[in-house]
């Protein structure tokens, strides 16, 4: 029986915070470097927890599309594809949040690899225990939303990071002779005339767009939940998404890694990939002569 969903996301959500995202972009040509030098705090406390954590999130996705895998495959003769597959997900984000906690919290390896499986597993394995009584349909869609989102958005920033090469007011602070360059033009001439720098520490160069605001955005992701399973608040997630992606954006700044447009454009690419996927999988509309979400085990309820 085809199913109608009565938890969905609006079109408003996903209309309004793409326009802020794009305002924000825009504000940037004029703010980005009065803003950065007014809130620079390099020793704030808060943005550095911000800033170790803020990855975890796209890697929860990817955790989760792991134990989704699993799960689907687990009772079929390709169990072990399943498994090698939900695997592969999964070790990814212990090994890049170990990575994080010991350059940004100066963790040893020891207390960041367990700090990094942790907080990228446990959040997986929460959202597929709640994704549990989906049906496999549903369970299907989740993961190709889930990578796409994800892995798509990974790409997009890591790869325009290296094509832009644009310098982190950091940066700039820390050697007055390096230029500021607006977030519209690429500036990979201004890395060529630095080498020393560049082959010291080429991360320096990679402002636009910010890698945390892309993960953080794949909180989003969450609001899935509630449409595939019919449980939960869809407006809570985006809620809570907000505010966690609003904080981290301004941990960034704060600690002078990114510009206000940097962190726009990573929250921008995540958000419009997630909005591309609503509007795909029809997550945001219903039958307008249905008021109910329908399967069978809804049918065998009633009865």
């Amino acid at each position: 029986m085809e199913k109608y969903y009565e938890k969905r996301i609006p079109n408003g959500w996903l209309f309004s915070l793409l326009l802020l995202a794009l305002a924000g972009l825009a504000a940037g040509v004029f703010l980005d470097l009065r803003l950065a030098s007014w809130i620079f705090d390099p020793q704030a406390n808060w943005a550095q927890i911000f800033a170790a954590v803020s990855p975890v999130p796209a890697f929860w996705g990817l955790g989760a599309a792991g134990f989704l895998t699993i799960d689907i495959f687990r009772n079929g003769k390709y169990w072990i594809l399943g498994w090698l597959i939900g695997f592969v997900f999964l070790a990814i984000g212990p090994i890049y949040m170990a990575d994080s906690f010991m350059d940004e919290l100066r963790f040893g390896w020891i207390l960041a690899w367990i700090s990094g499986l942790l907080i990228s597993t446990l959040p997986a394995l929460l959202y597929a225990f709640l994704m549990r009584k989906a049906t496999v349909e549903d369970k299907i869609k989740c993961i190709v939303i889930l990578l796409i989102v994800c892995v798509g958005s990974i790409l997009i920033v890591q790869v325009t990071k290296r094509i832009w090469s644009r310098p982190r007011y950091i940066l700039i602070q820390q050697y007055t002779d390096v230029p500021f360059s607006p977030w519209y033009k690429p500036a990979r001439s201004i890395a060529e005339q630095f080498p020393n720098v560049m082959s010291a520490n080429s991360d320096m160069f990679r402002s636009f767009p910010s890698g945390h605001s892309q993960s953080v955005a794949c909180l989003f992701l969450w609001a899935l939940i509630p449409i595939f399973t019919n449980k939960g608040s869809v407006h809570l997630s985006m809620i809570i998404a907000s505010i966690l992606s609003i904080a981290t954006m301004a941990s960034r700044m704060v600690l002078g890694a990114h510009f206000l447009s940097d962190v726009c454009a990573g929250f921008a690419i995540t958000y419009l990939l997630f909005a591309i996927c609503c509007w795909a999988f029809k997550l945001t509309r219903k039958n307008p002569d249905e008021d109910e979400y329908y399967d069978d085990e809804y049918e065998e309820d009633l009865e």
